[in-house]
């Protein structure tokens, strides 16, 4: 008997931590939910005020930032329903709606720079930040982390020659002789790029979803650890589940509509918001916009990666999610630019050229043996936070001070 109560009076101060913990978290997430609604409005409508850019500036982001909560939960919700065809294009569109409505906003407002900024930074963030961060919280406790070296190889390649096909037209204009022969010709071919981007990512889809579906669906490591698995911190990070597509819907509607009017003060104030920080455009596009207005998905990747089934699909979300930005973002920027006689060419200079392809180069080096431990993961935050400094003290590109209309 007395054994049997001292167990008792031994779990009783655990159950009593679990209930604490419990509670702190149900209301931390319900002050989240609030402020999901709230600071969203409140962005929307500071805009329509005199108040300071670099406010209006900070709270659009903030906003930004809460409103992808909801979008990313409503296209799961949609994705689940209507089909992976339709759900990959979803994710690969709304699913990055900061990316996608800066940059149709930037091309209207003719600072395509800023296209060209927040996808670069999208696509450096996610290879060393996000990437770098999930290898190091899952393993630093570990001795390895183990993943499907064929899979990461996959789509490694893709990713490269997705972005040999992106680069080609800012090459192109590089080394001309005759600039504005050039310019002319530029535009053509990266209009043609666009369209095979559009036909590679109808072919990958196809490769993915049709041909090659054992490849994605499973792996050696899938069923491991399927209690750690099971109790991932993935889904907590999200407000509570949207049931049913109907309203699934109306918050996908009204959510992107909000993140429509965030976008168009962030475009709007970010030159002056730039100056009174002493940087350039440039690192506000590359840097500050893409971690904070995609922090919620960022997060959710490297909270769930400490089992070895997790960090494998958090390298998988990694890599989708920058060949969903090279694949379908980038591509459709410039058709609309096309549609709306608004001509787009992603034109990187130099130095964004090549720290976009170290950042590819970097990533798939360290993850081409299937193997990979905290310290790589160190490295690639390191890599990105040296890159990051570099964005913050370089001068203003001088396309970037002027229109790049062309």
């Amino acid at each position: 008997m007395s054994t049997s109560s001292d167990g008792d009076s031994h779990d009783e101060p655990q159950r009593l931590r679990s209930a604490r913990t419990f509670v702190i978290a149900a209301r931390t997430n319900r002050n989240l939910n609030i402020a999901s609604i709230v600071v969203p409005v409140l962005a929307v409508v500071i805009g329509e005020t005199q108040l300071p850019d670099a406010l209006v500036f900070a709270v659009n982001l903030a906003g930004a930032s809460f409103l992808v909560r909801w979008i990313v939960q409503s296209v799961e919700a949609l994705s689940t329903s209507t089909g992976r065809l339709f759900g990959e294009l979803l994710k690969g569109t709304l699913g990055h709606s900061v990316e996608l409505l800066i940059g149709i906003n930037a091309v209207f407002l003719e600072r395509p720079h800023l296209s060209r900024a927040i996808m670069l930074g999208s696509i450096i963030c996610n290879l060393l930040l996000v990437l770098g961060s999930s290898l190091f919280y899952a393993g630093y406790d570990k001795n390895r982390l183990r993943f499907d070296r064929t899979l990461t190889t996959i789509l490694s390649s893709i990713m490269m020659v997705v972005f040999i096909i992106l680069i080609i037209p800012t090459a192109m204009e590089a080394l001309s002789l005759h600039h504005t022969k050039a310019t002319g010709n530029t535009i053509v071919t990266q209009r043609i790029s666009a369209i095979i981007l559009v036909g590679l990512l109808l072919t990958y889809l196809l490769f993915r979803l049709r041909t090659h579906v054992d490849i994605f669906a499973g792996t050696p490591f899938h069923n491991a650890d399927q209690e750690d698995a099971s109790s991932s911190t993935m889904t907590p990070q999200l407000p509570h589940p949207i049931v049913g597509r109907r309203r699934a819907v109306l918050t996908l509607l009204v959510a992107s509509i909000c993140m429509l009017g965030c976008t168009v003060n962030l475009v709007q104030t970010i030159p002056s918001t730039a100056k009174l920080l002493g940087t350039s455009q440039a690192f506000l596009g590359v840097t500050l916009i893409p971690v904070a207005g995609n922090f919620t998905k960022y997060r959710r990747v490297v909270l769930g990666s400490r089992s070895n089934a997790e960090v494998e699909r958090g390298i998988r979300a990694v890599i989708h999610s920058v060949l969903r930005i090279t694949m379908i973002i980038a591509p459709l920027l410039v058709l609309i630019g096309w549609i709306g006689n608004q001509p787009l060419v992603l034109r990187f200079d130099q130095f964004e050229a090549t720290t976009l392809l170290l950042s590819i180069v970097v990533m798939t080096y360290l993850i081409a043996d299937g193997c990979s431990n905290y310290f790589e993961g160190l490295m690639l935050i390191g890599t990105y936070a040296i890159t990051a400094f570099a964005f913050y003290v370089r001068p203003e590109p001088h396309d970037n001070a002027a229109s790049m209309r062309s």
